[in-house]
C-alpha cells in the first residue's frame, strides 16, 4: 500500500473541548483502551525548545490572551502554523502506521477546527474517514478540577490557592480558600465561555462531566467502539491511573527538555499583559527585589518557581482571569492585586 492509500484509508477522531474537559485523557484512553495512536495537541507546546515550534508556540499565546477573550479568531498568521503543525503530525503518524489517530486539542474557535479538517482532507485523509467529537463539561465540574489542580501547583511552591485567590481573583477571605468557596468566586467572575460549541450537525459531541465509566461508555458509543475495549475487566479507577501516566510521561519530558521553562515564561508574559492592559508603567511593583534590595540564588530560584506555579494557574485559569481584573474598576483595587501578587512571588505569602 502506497503512503497515500495509507493516509487516505485511516480513520482520524479529532476531539476537542474547553481547558479541563478531559481531552488529553480522552485521547490517551483511545490509545490505552482501543489502540489509537494519540497525537497531543500539546505536542508543540511540549517541545517549543525546538525552533521550529517556539515561534507557534508564542503566537498562540498571543492569540489566547489577546482575541479569544473577545471572541475573535485573531490573525490568521498567528494561528495558522500551529494547526498546521498538528496535522503534519497526524499526516505523518498516518503513513507509517495501520492504527486510528486520535488528535486532541482545545481548539477554541470554529474557525480552527474547520481549518483543520479542510488540511486533513487537502492532506489525502479521507472525508469520511474524519470524525469531529467535542467534549462538553460542566462548568462547576470544571472548576472543581481546577481547585485541585491549583491546589497541587501552588502546593508545590510554598504557596495555597487562598493566596493565589486573594492575588488574582480579589477573594478577601482568610485563611486558605475551600473547594465551593473557589468555584463560587471563579463563578463571580466569570464574564462567560469563551469556548465556541460546534453548529448543529458538524460532528458528535459527548458530556464527559461524570468522571466515571459511563462517561468512557459514552464515548465509546460516539466512536461506535462499543464492546471493543482491549479488557473489558479493568475499572474505571484502573484504567484512570493508568492512563494517567501517559500524560504525566510527557510532562516530565517537558520540564527536562526546556520547554516547561518557556511556556511559563510565555504564560507570564501573556498574563501580566492581560492584567496590565490599562494600567500605567508607575503602578508596576518590582517582585524581583525583597526589602533590603538583596536577593541570594536560592531566594531568586524560590522566586522563580513561585512565578512559575502562579504562571500555570493563569493559564488553565484564563477564561475568567481577565475579566477578574477588568471586574475592579478602581485604580486602586489593581494596584492592591498588583502588591500582592508581588509580594506573594518575593516570600510566598501576602
Amino acid at each position: 500500500m502506497t503512503e497515500a492509500e495509507q493516509i487516505a484509508n485511516t480513520e482520524i477522531v479529532f476531539a476537542f473541548g474547553p481547558s479541563g474537559a478531559g481531552k488529553s485523557f480522552t485521547g490517551d484512553y483511545l490509545a490505552f483502551m482501543h489502540n489509537f495512536y494519540h497525537v497531543d495537541g500539546d505536542t508543540p507546546i511540549r517541545n517549543c525548545y525546538l525552533p521550529k515550534y517556539e515561534k507557534m508556540t508564542y503566537n498562540l499565546f498571543k492569540v489566547s490572551y489577546e482575541y479569544l477573550s473577545k471572541g475573535e479568531d485573531g490573525p490568521e498568521e498567528l494561528w495558522k502554523p500551529y494547526y498546521e503543525a498538528l496535522v503534519i503530525l497526524t499526516l505523518d503518524e498516518a503513513k507509517h502506521s495501520d492504527k486510528k489517530i486520535v488528535l486532541s486539542h482545545a481548539v477554541y474557535r470554529q474557525t480552527y477546527r474547520e481549518y483543520v479538517v479542510k488540511k486533513l482532507i487537502e492532506g489525502g485523509v479521507a472525508k469520511e474517514n474524519i470524525t469531529v467529537l467535542q467534549l462538553t463539561i460542566d462548568p462547576e465540574v470544571k472548576l472543581r478540577g481546577l481547585y485541585h489542580r491549583a491546589k497541587k501547583t501552588m502546593e508545590s511552591s510554598g504557596m495555597t490557592v487562598g493566596d493565589y485567590a486573594r492575588a488574582n481573583l480579589g477573594w478577601e477571605g482568610a485563611g486558605d480558600i475551600t473547594c465551593t468557596e473557589f468555584i463560587n468566586i471563579c463563578k463571580e467572575k466569570m464574564a462567560g465561555s469563551i469556548f465556541e460549541d460546534i453548529p448543529n450537525g458538524y460532528g458528535k459531541t459527548v458530556d464527559v462531566s461524570g468522571r466515571d465509566m459511563i462517561t468512557l461508555d459514552q464515548v465509546d458509543e460516539a466512536l461506535c467502539l462499543v464492546g471493543k475495549r482491549n479488557d473489558t475487566t479493568l475499572t474505571f479507577e484502573e484504567i484512570r491511573d493508568k492512563v494517567k501516566t501517559f500524560d504525566e510521561k510527557r510532562r516530565d519530558e517537558s520540564v527536562a527538555n526546556g520547554s516547561q521553562a518557556m511556556f511559563d515564561k510565555m504564560s507570564t508574559e501573556f498574563g501580566k499583559k492581560g492584567a496590565d492592559d490599562d494600567n500605567n508603567d508607575d503602578d508596576e511593583m518590582d517582585d524581583n527585589n525583597t526589602n533590603d534590595g538583596i536577593v541570594s540564588t536560592e531566594e531568586q530560584d524560590m522566586m522563580e518557581k513561585r512565578r512559575s506555579s502562579l504562571a500555570y494557574v493563569d493559564h488553565l485559569s484564563r477564561e475568567f482571569r481577565r475579566s477578574s481584573f477588568e471586574s475592579s474598576s478602581s485604580k486602586v483595587n489593581k494596584k492592591i492585586m498588583k502588591e500582592r501578587r508581588a509580594s506573594l512571588i518575593r516570600t510566598g505569602k501576602i
